[in-house]
């Protein structure tokens, strides 16, 4: 099963032209947590620094049990900072994070990519020719997953996007004193840290 999972998981990264999927709702500093939902909150590095341009950056990730694909921001338009804060309301359930979409700013406009994500594979080295010639077994391609609970808010970590190998780091103590005053209805010394595994 779990293998079939990600079959149809790797399908939608690489061969699906469209995807419809819903935007999760930004959290704001009056906010407060929701009896129906949770807050994920953390740190983002993405790939680019300043040749990212003013285009933004989003993170897709799949309900695994509904198969809803939900997108975030993580790096807003017309900012070129290589690290950014994201903080969004989610639903309860188990999500697999699906690709990593961004854009390199050219002389002409600028190049889109969308990355399919997976534990210990850079798919910036050849991805599709490995899995092409063998070299990556489809079947052993795992993806990243958390959990969310109604009523909770959780802490994801610092997403280390900046190169090939995605990894992910626990920096609560130091992002919590960034970011609690302006987030003054949340107390995160209750935050739940969850980094993807």
């Amino acid at each position: 099963m779990k293998h079939l999972a990600t079959v149809f998981f790797l399908f939608l990264t690489i061969f699906a032209k469209g995807q419809d999927f819903k935007t999760l709702n930004e959290t704001n500093s009056g906010d407060t947590i929701s009896s129906e939902e949770g807050i994920i909150y953390g740190n983002f590095i993405q790939r680019l620094g300043f040749s990212s341009g003013g285009f933004p950056q989003d993170i897709r990730l799949i309900n695994i049990e509904t198969k809803e694909i939900l997108a975030f921001r993580v790096k807003p338009t017309y900012k070129s900072a290589k690290e950014n804060t994201f903080m969004y309301f989610i639903k309860p359930g188990k999500y697999a994070i699906l690709n990593y979409w961004w854009t390199k700013s050219t002389w002409y406009g600028g190049k889109f990519f969308t990355e399919p994500i997976f534990k210990n594979i850079d798919v910036t080295d050849n991805f599709e020719q490995k899995i092409k010639s063998g070299q990556i077994n489809q079947n052993e391609l795992e993806q990243f997953t958390f959990e969310i609970t109604k009523n909770s808010l959780n802490y994801l970590g610092t997403w280390h996007f900046d190169k090939g190998f995605v990894s992910f780091t626990d920096d609560k103590i130091q992002f919590d004193n960034l970011v609690k005053s302006k987030f003054k209805k949340l107390d995160f010394s209750t935050a739940t840290t969850i980094l993807p595994k």
